[in-house]
């Protein structure tokens, strides 16, 4: 018996039309293992999130819950570009964490607000930028899940992710009576059925290619 063997490779990487695709995905996740970080910035961190988010009434400070994880792996490395969220390098950003040192960590609080402040005004998009990576960091923590899980009312169902359990344990039941009031109709799935579009529909708002595919 005679065999063939299949002598074609599969396409590289280089060849494979996905792998642009994958280059224009930020990595889930961040970046792993994150960028290096010294103590002094860790407490330049951690004071500048202390002072966006106090901690109090039952929710811990951002120092409390390791936001700086978070920094660290979000924040693009030396040798990636800073082209996603929050769009910032590691050079630029410890170098900023380095300006303010040990004196603004050492600082009273009422000095530390008037420096952010002024920061705010000066280097507006570092500061948002710092500032929505605070909120986003500090949300995702599990202490404070669980803290707006227990203080807030509105917040008992809230979970890190809705999947796999979703939300039918905190959701009140459909009202049947009021479901009949209901009127109007719909068109079920599997009697939905592909329609003739008009050709100066199809030509009026159609992209090039849509376009050369209907003259096709």
């Amino acid at each position: 018996m005679d065999i063939t063997l299949n002598t074609n490779r599969p396409p590289s990487a280089e060849r494979d039309p996905r792998s642009r695709f994958r280059a224009e995905k930020p990595p889930i996740g961040g970046w792993l293992p994150g960028i290096g970080i010294t103590p002094t910035q860790t407490s330049v961190l951690n004071a500048i999130a202390d002072q966006l988010i106090p901690g109090g009434e039952g929710f811990p400070a951002p120092s409390e819950v390791d936001v700086v994880s978070f920094f660290r792996r979000y924040i693009a490395p030396e040798s990636q570009e800073p082209k996603w969220f929050p769009f910032i390098g590691e050079s630029e950003f410890r170098a900023r964490l380095d300006a303010l040192g040990e004196e603004f960590v050492r600082s009273s609080r009422a000095d530390q607000v008037e420096t952010l402040k002024t920061m705010e005004r000066t280097e507006e998009f570092l500061f948002a930028r710092i500032r929505d990576m605070t909120y986003y960091a500090y949300y995702s923590r599990p202490a404070v899940i669980t803290a707006i899980n227990k203080n807030l009312e509105a917040g008992k169902d809230l979970r890190n992710s809705p999947q796999p359990f979703g939300y039918s344990d905190t959701m009140e039941g459909w009202d049947e009576k009021l479901l009949s009031r209901v009127t109007g109709t719909y068109t079920r799935t599997e009697d939905v059925r592909p329609v003739e579009i008009p050709e100066n529909l199809r030509k009026s708002n159609a992209t090039p290619l849509e376009e050369s595919q209907v003259k096709a």
